[in-house]
C-alpha cells in the first residue's frame, strides 16, 4: 500500500506540475486574479466602464459579453459581485483606459465548434459554483452553473473523443489544486450549442490510510473501447501497516451516450449486484 501511495502522489505531482505548467489555473483568492499585459474578455453583459475604481465613478462606456479588454494593473479597491469580493482592474479598451470590476472578466475563454464559452465563480454561503455562459449571436446568452468542491481549476476543452453525439467536451479538473487535496472533476458534453453536465469524478488520497480514482476513459484514449465511455474506479484501504493488510478494489463499466445522458448512470449499482 505504501509503494502504491507513493506511486500515486508521484504520478498527482506530476500531473499537476505538467497542467501547471501548460494550462492557465485559477482559484478564489488573492494569489488568483489578471496580471497586467493580459488579453481578457467580459463574463458579465452590460458592464460599465469607469472613469475610477468605485461604483459611484463616471460611466464611460457600456460593454457587451465576450468584449475583448487588455489588463494595465489589479487596483487596491473591490466590490461584491455574486457573493465574492472581486478587485478593480485598470483596463485598456480599444485605447480608451477605465476600470471593470474583476468578477465581471472571464477566467479565461474557451471556444469549441463555433461556441465561445465564459466563465465566472460565484458564491452562496459556504457553497461555491463556476458560472458558464456562451454568448449567442441575437445578443443574448446561454448559463449553467456548476457546485465545485473547490475553487482550484483548470478548465480544459476537447473534441468528441470519439463518441458518436457527441460534438466536445468541456472538463472542469481540479487536479491543479494544491497536490494531496480532492482531485477529479466535471464533464460537460456539447451537443450542438447546448452544454450538458454528464458526470462528477472524484480522486483523493490520504497518504497511507485510503485512495479513491475514478476515471473516464474515452473510445480514442489508450485502452479505448469503440463507441463506449470506460468508467473505471479504484479503491484502496491501509487495514493495518504492521501485516501488510491492505483493501483494494476495482471497479469498471462500459457506458454509452444516448438521448443526452449516460446510460447506465455509472454512479448507480444493478439491483442484483452482491
Amino acid at each position: 500500500m505504501k509503494t502504491k501511495q507513493m506511486l500515486l502522489s508521484l504520478t498527482t505531482l506530476t500531473i499537476c506540475l505538467f497542467m501547471k505548467a501548460q494550462e492557465k489555473y485559477h482559484c478564489n483568492g488573492d494569489d488568483c486574479g489578471f496580471a497586467p499585459g493580459e488579453v481578457v474578455y467580459l463574463f458579465g453583459d452590460d458592464v460599465k466602464l469607469r472613469s475610477q475604481p468605485t461604483t459611484e465613478s463616471k460611466v464611460i462606456k457600456i460593454l457587451e459579453i465576450g468584449t475583448e479588454l487588455t489588463v494595465l494593473e489589479k487596483t487596491e479597491n473591490s466590490w461584491p459581485y455574486r457573493g465574492i469580493d472581486s478587485p478593480f482592474y485598470k483596463v485598456d479598451y480599444k485605447g480608451t483606459t477605465g476600470y471593470v470590476l474583476g468578477g465581471l472578466i472571464s477566467l479565461e475563454k474557451k471556444e469549441l465548434n463555433g461556441s465561445t464559452y465564459l466563465f465566472g465563480y460565484s458564491r452562496s454561503g459556504d457553497l461555491e459554483y463556476l458560472n458558464i455562459r456562451s454568448p449567442k449571436p441575437d445578443g443574448s446568452f446561454t448559463e449553467n452553473t456548476l457546485r465545485l468542491a473547490h475553487s482550484g481549476i483548470t478548465i480544459q476543452a476537447h473534441g468528441n473523443k470519439g463518441l458518436s453525439g457527441v460534438d466536445g467536451i468541456l472538463y472542469i479538473n481540479y487536479k491543479a489544486e494544491a497536490c494531496g487535496m480532492q482531485g477529479g472533476g466535471i464533464y460537460c458534453f456539447q451537443e450542438g450549442h447546448r452544454l450538458i453536465p454528464v458526470a462528477r469524478l472524484t480522486q483523493v488520497s490520504e497518504a497511507g490510510v485510503f485512495y479513491r480514482w475514478e476515471t473516464f476513459v474515452f473510445p480514442t484514449d489508450q485502452e479505448g473501447v469503440a463507441g463506449k465511455i470506460l468508467f473505471k474506479k479504484e479503491q484502496g484501504e491501509n487495514l493495518d501497516d504492521d501485516s501488510k493488510w491492505h483493501k483494494i478494489t476495482t471497479e469498471t463499466r462500459e457506458l454509452v451516450w444516448a438521448n443526452g445522458r449516460l446510460v447506465p448512470d455509472y454512479k448507480e449499482r444493478p439491483t442484483n449486484a452482491m
